[in-house]
């Protein structure tokens, strides 16, 4: 079962610090970024007229550093030890600390952080019963349903969240496409829309950016993915889809695990994605031309997100030129089996007879 969000995580960290340091404070987990923003919550939570002493666990020591734990400091104010990468550490010392945890002093704490706990063993069990515990996973990079929009991925969520923090507030699609063109490092990502906030300076800060945008701002730019590539389609916009399709295929893009995919993976990723959107607006576009609702359409094919956009693309496309779209779609990923052709040829080709024939 998956632990919390990494935000969740954090901010049950804030509701416990508020309260005061704990005696024992151990934060884990595989991701470096929020594990170094948690510890950083921790340190800075550490009031003024403690003792703090702060170590690294690589380092070796004779563990008489436990011992500060123990007793008072001159003027009875409490001491903190603060350990960074503490695996080592833990190995070397973690029976030791068992020994004293149930006569630390009121006001001194341990704060330890390590990247994993093994919690099978003796020392690791003891401590995760009598202490608190923060674990910090990744983030997911795509929906756990795979039919879901790449929108709905964790991290494009946590991306427009934290953006906002930023003060430099980005539309999903924005967040995706910073996402897909930067990669899928958090401090990197950061660090990106704090580069952009600088970019923005005399800007409506109330108003997200869109992918248009971001258009020559962002530092790998002019790349792109199915996602832009289906949009630029059902906006009936020939220039944009062209030049997604060109970017994929001379630049390359991300798959759903934000990695680079290859060339050979390109084809059915662009189809398959294409395809969903298509018989999506498809479907909503018939209902609609049946009479329901263009408020009730969405619901009906399973659109709970983005909705004004949804009902847009219904509006600017007829169930004919829709039709069609998926009629070509299916002969170019026949072609691809059966002639050999190269893929890229073949899409363009299609995008071609798309363009054509939907103005007939």
């Amino acid at each position: 079962m998956a632990g919390p969000s990494p935000d969740r995580e954090r901010e049950r960290l804030a509701k416990t610090l508020r309260d005061g340091l704990p005696p024992l404070l151990i934060i884990t987990g595989v991701s470096d970024f929020f594990r170094q923003e948690a510890f950083d919550d921790a340190v800075a939570s550490i009031p003024a007229g403690i003792d703090l002493r702060s170590m690294d666990g690589d380092t070796e020591t004779d563990g008489r550093e436990l011992n500060d734990l123990c007793g008072g400091t001159l003027f009875g104010s409490g001491s903190v030890l603060v350990i960074r990468r503490g695996e080592a550490w833990l190995k070397a010392h973690g029976e030791g600390l068992l020994g004293i945890i149930a006569s630390i002093a009121k006001g001194s704490s341990l704060v330890l952080e390590v990247k994993k706990l093994d919690k099978r063993t003796k020392v690791a069990k003891q401590l995760v019963k009598v202490g608190e515990l923060f674990e910090f996973r990744e983030l997911y990079t795509a929906p756990y349903d795979r039919n879901r929009s790449p929108l709905d991925a964790e991290m494009v969520g946590w991306l427009v969240k934290r953006s906002r923090a930023i003060k430099c507030p980005l539309q999903p699609e924005a967040a995706f496409m910073v996402m897909s063109l930067v990669g899928t490092k958090p401090a990197e990502l950061v660090e990106e829309i704090e580069r952009i906030k600088s970019q923005f300076k005399d800007r409506d800060t109330g108003r997200a950016l869109s992918p248009e945008d971001l258009r020559g701002s962002l530092t790998c730019s002019f790349q792109s993915n199915p996602f832009e590539f289906a949009d630029a389609l059902l906006a009936f916009d020939r220039k944009s889809a062209t030049r997604a399709l060109s970017t994929m295929y001379s630049r390359g893009t991300t798959g759903r695990d934000g990695k680079q995919m290859d060339q050979y993976a390109l084809f059915p990723f662009i189809t398959n994605w294409l395809y969903r959107s298509l018989s999506q607006v498809y479907e909503g576009r018939c209902l609609a031309d049946a009479g329901v609702s263009l408020r009730d359409v969405p619901g009906r094919v399973g659109v709970r997100q983005f909705v004004d956009r949804f009902v847009g693309q219904l509006k600017n496309n007829p169930a004919s030129r829709l039709q069609r779209g998926l009629q070509l779609l299916h002969a170019c990923q026949r072609e691809l089996r059966t002639s050999g052709e190269d893929p890229e040829w073949l899409l363009q080709r299609f995008l071609h007879r798309y363009f054509a024939e939907a103005v007939a």
